[in-house]
């Protein structure tokens, strides 16, 4: 449960380039889960102090994107929730980049292992499946 939590904090330090200036919102599911979105899905979801000064553009070089991930990025559609759009993009934009990083309280950078970026991804596709089955 702890691990999870943390994956998740990593998970919205890091998805900044995702969410540029976007308000994201936290809130605590029946479970005690901790979620984080750019859409409140909860009443109890509460805006957090999380700011994003990243460029909203995916890297533009080809060299980090491989045949087999150029396969996996979602294609969005006009018809996908502002939720499901952003959760596409996010992964879209992991799959892309030529490294994923954690960041600490003191804005110092710690590239994140292959494990990690790996978990991270499997996460953020997972959390793409949620977002665009929703009705």
């Amino acid at each position: 449960m702890k691990l999870r939590i943390i994956v998740l904090l990593l998970a919205v330090m890091v998805m900044g380039a995702a969410l540029a200036d976007t308000t994201i919102y936290k809130w605590v599911d029946k479970d005690g889960n901790v979620h984080y979105s750019t859409v409140p899905q909860n009443p109890n979801a509460q805006p957090t102090d999380i700011v994003n000064t990243a460029s909203d553009q995916a890297p533009a070089t080809s060299s980090a994107l491989t045949a087999a991930s150029a396969d996996q990025v979602p294609a969005i559609s006009p018809d996908d929730s502002p939720a499901c759009k952003s959760a596409k993009q996010e992964l879209g934009k992991y799959l892309t980049a030529e490294a994923l990083y954690s960041v600490d309280t003191k804005g110092n950078k710690t590239l994140l292992t292959k494990d990690k970026q790996t978990q991270l991804i499997q996460q953020t596709r997972n959390q793409m499946t949620m977002a665009c089955s929703l009705p």
